[in-house]
């Protein structure tokens, strides 16, 4: 099997993403956008935007003289973030289909880049983190969140074995272990930031989704739905029915998963 294919599973994943958005906002939106801080009148890029979720919202503090740019990879991602947008009355923000890798946009230009459990899609982090850092206005911010140690644990690690006894060549990518690592994070943003100010806050979040079904579904609403992108359609269905039957007979109804969020503030000038 192939390695990961972010394009792929956001593109499968993209209605589970919403309905986790929705379910859980105190898991990435509202600490987002405590970190944002927006004021009216900001300037907003975020990339990769997901459903749009936290950034619809902060386009509306931000107001109509605010404007705020949008990427993600995925249509089905940007096509759930235009509906959330306009289901919300908010027309301040541009929405682009591109790969964060490749996207181009204004030097020195936004009051606040963000992105959130994105930087680890990155086909070269420091380059990536360069890249926003450099889109940043004097006095403006870089705001981050990464996934840390414990994702969805532990129903995640029940689904990966699973999934590898079943199929031999499941090639395991897990690109989001690359920023876990808050000591390997920090050296990295200080020297694309030249060692301003960092502060990194870490969070550890419970995620109560109260059956089996909720559970499969918060599964295959994140990264880990790309380990059935090329799956036989009755391999699937055998780990789903396994994965519910532990939960079951474990009672497992509610999943770990940890945050590290980063808010980067660049000198005036």
């Amino acid at each position: 099997m192939a390695g990961f294919d972010s394009r792929g599973t956001f593109q499968k994943a993209a209605n589970e993403y919403t309905r986790i958005q929705d379910s859980f906002p105190d898991v990435i939106r509202d600490p987002l956008l405590a970190d944002m801080a927006v004021k009216e009148g900001d300037r907003i890029l975020d990339l990769p935007c997901g459903t749009g979720d936290s950034i619809v919202r902060a386009a509306e503090i931000a107001g109509p003289t605010g404007h705020a740019l949008a990427i993600d990879v995925s249509p089905s991602m940007i096509e759930e973030a235009e509906g959330n947008a306009e289901a919300a009355g908010v027309k301040n923000i541009e929405f682009r289909v591109e790969d964060m890798n490749e996207a181009q946009f204004e030097v020195a230009a936004f009051d606040i880049v963000v992105s959130a459990n994105g930087p680890f899609f990155a086909s070269d982090l420091k380059a990536f983190l360069a890249k926003m850092w450099d889109a940043v206005k004097p006095g403006g911010k870089l705001v981050l969140m990464t996934l840390g140690r414990n994702f969805l644990a532990p129903v995640s690690g029940v689904f990966m074995d699973l999934a590898q006894n079943k199929i031999d060549d499941l090639q395991v990518s897990m690109p989001w272990r690359l920023t876990e690592d808050i000591s390997f994070l920090k050296t990295i943003l200080e020297e694309v930031t030249h060692k301003q100010r960092i502060k990194i806050t870490h969070r550890d979040v419970v995620m109560d989704y109260e059956t089996a079904d909720g559970g499969w579904s918060l599964l295959m609403g994140t990264a880990f739905r790309n380990y059935t992108l090329e799956m036989a359609p009755e391999i699937r269905v055998e780990i789903e029915a396994e994965v519910k039957e532990w939960m079951q007979a474990n009672r497992q109804f509610s999943a770990t998963c940890s945050f590290n969020n980063i808010i980067v503030t660049k000198d005036a000038a």
